[in-house]
């Protein structure tokens, strides 16, 4: 296994991917080893195992564990495997992507840096705020992102300061994750701390799609230079904060958003040991 810090500003204060390349073919074995590693590993959000990695199509695979077990998503994983596959020299710099049933998601990366792109319909209304979740905050919450909804709500104090959501009630809602934010239009910047229950993640040091949900919000919040770099720092009560910048645009109803952020492959961790 390999320890990976997403976006973090400094290593160790990201969002933590352990993942593991396996020296031979992804068999039941690599599987068994990755899962229970996630599942006895309590100091990183996920472990991704590598099942398909290909220098020719310039593509890749993944399976992803957490402590709950094998989960389907994957573009949260994404920016740390492509870096860490070019950083090992597993794939070439440039535009790699992760292939799954549903296609393939590209990004380009220097082994360093990542640059995501995401595009689709532009998702932005209110919806009902159940007081058992919402009454210890100000404000209204909106669905809003790039293609799918995100649960925003904009709050005028530090998200640090604020409780945790009730996420069994959340549950009930059906409500996959809550995304508290402010936004400082003078430094263009999105102060934002973020739950995904639904998601496997309690609380989300560092997330891509996150981010460009919010992103997108805040070129509608910008009364000023809409359109230049939003910056979203993304923080925790535990001391993390991951720095990801957003460039967004709108046109004809469809989204595009940039996300670019810095990835360090931080060194080998002994499955199994937190």
């Amino acid at each position: 296994m390999t320890r990976v810090d997403m976006f973090g500003t400094a290593s160790g204060r990201g969002s933590a991917l352990d993942v593991l390349v396996p020296d031979g073919p992804c068999d039941a074995d690599a599987v068994a080893h990755a899962a229970a590693h996630a599942r006895t590993t309590d100091d990183s959000c996920e472990s991704a195992l590598v099942s398909a990695c290909s220098r020719t199509e310039r593509t890749f695979a993944t399976r992803i564990f957490n402590t709950g077990g094998e989960t389907p998503f994957g573009t949260h994983s994404l920016a740390g495997v492509a870096v860490l596959l070019v950083s090992r020299g597993y794939l070439d710099p440039g535009e790699v992507g992760r292939t799954d049933e549903a296609g393939c998601q590209w990004l380009r990366t220097d082994g360093r840096e990542v640059e995501v792109p995401f595009t689709g319909p532009v998702v932005d209304h209110e919806i009902p705020a159940d007081p058992t979740v919402f009454r210890a905050y100000e404000g209204t919450p909106r669905a809003s992102g790039v293609g799918r909804g995100f649960t925003l709500l904009r709050v005028s104090d530090d998200p640090r300061a604020l409780p945790a959501p009730d996420t069994a009630r959340m549950a009930d809602l059906g409500l996959t994750d809550l995304t508290l934010f402010r936004w400082d239009p003078d430094r263009r910047e999105v102060l934002a701390r973020v739950f995904a229950p639904g998601f496997g993640l309690p609380e989300d040091p560092g997330c891509l799609p996150a981010a460009s949900a919010l992103g997108l919000t805040a070129l509608r919040l910008d009364s000023g230079d809409r359109g230049a770099p939003v910056t979203v720092r993304q923080v925790t009560r535990h001391g993390t904060e991951a720095v990801l910048r957003c460039t967004s645009s709108v046109r004809n109803g469809v989204a595009q958003v940039r996300v670019t952020a810095r990835v360090r492959v931080d060194g080998e961790r002994k499955a199994g040991v937190a």
